[in-house]
């Protein structure tokens, strides 16, 4: 294998490596690490050799070559961030739709579990499976393919607008969780206020028992009224994604 090959490919699974970090798993699970190491060595060896201008001149020095690896896998790793923040906008929408119907577990001392958070959890499992379902992972490849004719392997970096990119994923990130979880909002909202004024009118009445079931037993008949709206908001989402992964990439001189 030529040098210039080897080492482009070696680049180019840096790159890959932080973009498959991202990608989720239909069974909730992320892949073994190994796996996901091995996919980004198949992954940055293809495109060494498909991409046009893929490959750079090779530094010379061991110290601009640990300086190319590293700018490599942060360039990799804010791609990734930008694919991740939407699946983690599905899990944060999910705690705030467990706060509202009255599905929260207990609080505990580890990180928590899909068994203790079974609402986020399904919450993020349907992000995972509409991700691959509307083709979004076509568009994040897609896009990833395209950074290497952008920024050849081992001339990649962060570009001058990747710190608002950045601070624009995690901006979308709170505002597609809020408006997943506004119908759920809205909900508990009007319930509460009418076992207000009942609890005024009728003061013997035990009114947090009822309201607290009547609350549960909304929250999961809006729940499942509420695919097609989710749909809606990750369609839009996952179209901008490959743009905004494009928009980090910048070729270094």
């Amino acid at each position: 294998m030529p040098v210039a090959v080897l080492f482009a490919t070696i680049m180019g699974s840096l790159r890959a490596f932080g973009v498959l970090l991202a990608l989720p798993s239909l069974g909730g699970r992320g892949l073994p690490m190994p796996i996901r190491a091995g996919l980004a060595l198949l992954l940055g060896g293809l495109l060494a050799n498909v991409v046009p201008n893929v490959g750079a001149g090779i530094p010379a020095g061991w110290l601009p070559l640990a300086y190319a690896a590293l700018n490599e896998i942060l360039l990799g790793l804010g791609m990734g961030f930008v694919v991740r923040t939407v699946l983690s906008a599905a899990e944060l929408a999910g705690r705030l739709i467990a706060g509202e119907v009255g599905l929260v577990a207990a609080p505990g001392f580890d990180v928590p579990v899909p068994a203790q958070e079974p609402l986020p959890s399904f919450v993020g499992m349907f992000a995972g499976l509409m991700f691959f379902l509307l083709h979004a992972h076509e568009g994040v490849l897609a896009a990833f393919a395209r950074s290497f004719e952008l920024a050849p392997a081992g001339a990649g970096a962060f570009s001058p607008a990747a710190g608002a990119t950045l601070v624009t994923a995690v901006a979308r990130l709170l505002e597609l969780a809020l408006r997943m979880a506004a119908p759920f909002i809205a909900m508990n909202f009007v319930v509460t206020l009418g076992f207000s004024i009942l609890g005024r009118a009728v003061p013997k009445m035990n009114v947090f028992i009822v309201s607290f079931a009547l609350r549960s037993l909304l929250g999961l008949l809006l729940l499942a009224s509420a695919g097609g709206l989710f749909v809606q908001y990750f369609s839009g989402v996952f179209n901008q994604l490959p743009w905004q992964m494009l928009e980090l990439v910048f070729r270094r001189p």
